[in-house]
């Protein structure tokens, strides 16, 4: 299956959220982020023009509770007890998802459909069926470890189609 939209590159993953939290950020690659409904693991959902779920960003709790305080500055502290307790605040999901906006310029390229973000889910089960089910037409994948200065590591896995 030939890919749609363009799987990310580790260097353009980098340059985005170094641009979001700074020049110090680390990113290596990883090993796969398990994608199952079981995971627990949150989901941002991309779509097409006509609404159709087309790819997929999937962070681990700790990615999403250093991400989601590091933009505005809620401090490690409390980012640290949201990813030890599995519990985001509101603030710290409405920042994930304006990072996931941000990230929709990675799964686009001058040649490749227009896509969107469609909502951020705390948890893959939570997704539409029809988005459950484009996890299997995955043709793409990036898994990295990202390590946000001044709150820690957490696992993203980008994945295309």
């Amino acid at each position: 299956m030939a890919t749609i939209h363009p799987t990310p590159r580790e260097v353009e993953v980098r340059q985005m959220l170094a641009m979001l939290f700074g020049n110090e950020l680390t990113i290596t690659e990883a090993e796969e982020l398990p994608v199952s409904v079981e995971s627990k693991n949150a989901a941002a959902l991309y779509v097409s023009d006509d609404g159709t779920p087309v790819t997929a960003c999937v962070c681990d709790i700790n990615f999403a509770a250093f991400a989601g305080s590091a933009l505005t500055k809620i401090p490690p502290g409390g980012a640290e007890d949201a990813a030890s307790s599995g519990e985001l605040t509101e603030n710290m999901m409405g920042n994930l998802n304006e990072v996931m906006n941000i990230c929709s310029r990675l799964f686009m390229s001058g040649s490749s459909p227009h896509l969107r973000l469609d909502k951020m889910y705390a948890s893959i089960a939570e997704l539409p069926e029809n988005a459950k089910t484009m996890f299997d037409a995955v043709s793409g994948r990036l898994d990295l470890k990202v390590s946000i200065p001044g709150y820690g590591d957490g696992h993203l896995a980008f994945l295309a189609t």
